[in-house]
């Protein structure tokens, strides 16, 4: 890919673009009309995209992560509670459905 100067501010304006909702069209026809060369366009769209999907990604591993460490808590919780002849139904249903679905949520953002 040939080498471009991007423009101060243009990365920027195109990533609010896309964060204010509009789509990969609608921005290739504002920088259209703003007289931009086409591969131009195509390569601050990959980068835009590239972004987000890294940002996405680091947000996906700390949910993940947050719902691995519940997990053990929930686990490790119920084990004492049991070992003491305490009821276990919150620990063992409440944190393990809150770990899960942290997990789900951050696998979410990891693979979508």
């Amino acid at each position: 890919m040939a080498e471009h100067h991007i423009p101060d501010g243009l990365t920027h304006e195109i990533y609010q673009l896309f964060e204010g909702g509009h789509t990969t069209d609608e921005i290739r026809t504002r920088l259209s009309k703003r007289k931009i060369d086409g591969a131009l366009i195509e390569e601050l769209i990959a980068t835009i995209r590239a972004r987000r999907m890294q940002r996405r990604r680091g947000r996906g591993l700390i949910f993940c992560g947050i719902g691995a460490v519940i997990l053990i808590m929930a686990f490790a919780v119920t084990y004492v509670l049991h070992l003491n002849d305490i009821d276990t139904s919150l620990p063992l249903y409440g944190l393990t459905t809150l770990g899960i679905t942290l997990l789900f949520i951050g696998m979410i953002f990891l693979f979508g």
